[in-house]
Formats: structure tokens, C-alpha cells, sequence
């Protein structure tokens, strides 16, 4: 179990890193506020992707769609002539309604499993 947690760490840091020197490749220079205020595009991706707020469920492949899916929707924005101010706003929105979602299921499902507990029980 160990081993599987500090890998999963040493993975987190090389894929970051590898990061870092493809940024620096593309752009030319970093600072430190370098992908400052992309928490709320990461956190909205993985939840919209099906990854629980609290933790505990989801898959990659998952959080990988809902990136996919908000990468889109940003690509699509400037098409549909959105202003740019609105596309946190826009990723807010998307969240509070995965959010809501997650919150629905997960009610109705321990509504469920209590009822099947009643008449097995």
C-alpha cells in the first residue's frame, strides 16, 4: 500500500514536471503565478467528468472527458461571441450543477438502498 501511495506521488511529480518544461518550451519564460486560476477549470472538469466532490468514486477517464467536455465548451465560447469575463462564471455554473447532480444520485440511491434494507431486513 505504501509503495502504491508514493508512487502515485512520484507520478503526480514527473507528469507536473514534464509539465513545467513543456510550458517553458512553448512560452519562452515562467514565473510563479504561472496556471494561477485554473483550480476552479481543474476542480469543474473532474466533477463534471463524474469524480465526487467528496472523493471516493470516479475514474480517469472520467475527470479525462470532463476535461474534454470544458475544453470544448471554452473553444466554443469565443464562436458563439460569449464574452471572455463569463467563462468562470460559465465554469462556476457547470459545477454547482455537477454538484447538484452527484448530491441528487447519491440521495437517491441511499433512498433506495435504505427501502431494500426495510423489506430484506
Amino acid at each position: 500500500m505504501r509503495r502504491r501511495i508514493v508512487g502515485a506521488y512520484l507520478l503526480c511529480g514527473a507528469i507536473a514536471g514534464l509539465g513545467g518544461a513543456l510550458y517553458l518550451a512553448r512560452f519562452g519564460n515562467v514565473d510563479a503565478n504561472t496556471g494561477s486560476g485554473y483550480e476552479l477549470t481543474v476542480v469543474s472538469a473532474v466533477v463534471v467528468g463524474g469524480v465526487a466532490f467528496t472523493g471516493g468514486s470516479g475514474t480517469v477517464w472520467g475527470a479525462a472527458l470532463g476535461g474534454l467536455l470544458l475544453t470544448t465548451i471554452a473553444g466554443a465560447l469565443p464562436s458563439l461571441r460569449v464574452d471572455p469575463s463569463y467563462q468562470a462564471a460559465i465554469d462556476g455554473v457547470l459545477l454547482l450543477a455537477a454538484i447538484a447532480t452527484d448530491r441528487a444520485i447519491a440521495v437517491r440511491v441511499a433512498a433506495l438502498l435504505r427501502r431494500r434494507n426495510v423489506r430484506h431486513g
